[in-house]
């Protein structure tokens, strides 16, 4: 407290009020001090400090955080991590609203945004209420790199935890998807997956993604440069899985990969041919 009455030791002020705000006992007094300090972008003043009092606080705490998210700040990142952690529904509902809120008005903030959307994932059962409407709507944005930026977490096999609504999820933005990009992504992050998801999942979601890439424009030859970027770098027995499948049932993988390709797949493989 004596620190703060000094002028000349400002910029220790934002470290002092870290700790204040963070003690329930002397919190509702420098809170408004600290907020201002923290949108004004004081480095020592952390975003944790803030979402300490979260659950006194509600109002000024998320006010303080839009702020700074809808600011060109570096912020994002350190904010959106603590946000994540927040699992009391009311409040997860006030933060789903804040991060739908930025999303769209700053697309550009996809690559924080996502990572948070990743670790609530990772809260299971519980906190499908709030995230399945938060992502089944940005799953409707305009904004092209959000959905991409979205499709790699869907499509990723997740842990126990979050297997099931990202499945669930991954469904929405299949049923619905026809940008090219956005299918690309969920494809390498499928294959980059397939040792944890295994290979009946892996073929099945590869298929579907596929079947839907080569309707876009250019599709079809977008479609066989991912696949064979895949198996020569992505993932090393990807090619073998692929001309295995190919070679099982011809007719539902024919349209999907044309003739180069093949021949590429096939000599990835170990030369093996797929009957014709």
């Amino acid at each position: 407290l004596a620190l703060l009455a000094r002028p000349a030791d400002e910029a220790l002020h934002g470290a002092a009020l870290a700790l204040l705000v963070r003690d329930p006992q002397t919190r509702a007094t420098h809170l408004p001090h600290a907020v201002r300090r923290f949108t004004a972008g004081d480095p020592q003043l952390p975003a944790s400090a803030l979402a300490a009092a979260l659950t006194t606080h509600p109002d000024p705490v998320l006010d303080a955080f839009r702020t700074r998210l809808h600011a060109p700040d570096p912020a994002a990142d350190a904010i959106l991590c603590c946000l994540a952690d927040v699992t009391t529904p009311a409040l997860a509902r006030r933060v789903a609203t804040l991060v739908h809120d930025l999303l769209e008005a700053r697309p550009e903030a996809a690559a924080p945004a996502v990572a948070y959307i990743d670790r609530r994932l990772e809260h299971g059962p519980d906190a499908r209420p709030v995230l399945f409407p938060l992502v089944a709507g940005l799953l409707h944005s305009r904004h092209v790199q959000l959905r991409a930026a979205l499709a790699p977490v869907l499509a990723a096999p997740g842990t126990d935890a979050s297997r099931a609504l990202r499945g669930e999820l991954l469904d929405v933005l299949l049923s619905q998807e026809r940008d090219a990009a956005v299918l690309e992504s969920v494809l390498r992050a499928v294959v980059l997956g397939a040792a944890e998801s295994g290979e009946d999942r892996t073929r099945a979601l590869v298929h579907r993604t596929a079947l839907l890439l080569v309707r876009t424009p250019e599709g079809a030859s977008r479609c066989d440069r991912c696949l064979v970027e895949l198996a020569r770098g992505g993932r090393p027995d990807f090619a073998a899985l692929l001309v295995g499948w190919l070679t099982e049932a011809p007719q539902d993988w024919a349209a999907l990969i044309g003739p180069s390709a093949l021949r590429v797949l096939e000599n990835l493989a170990g030369g093996v041919s797929v009957p014709a």
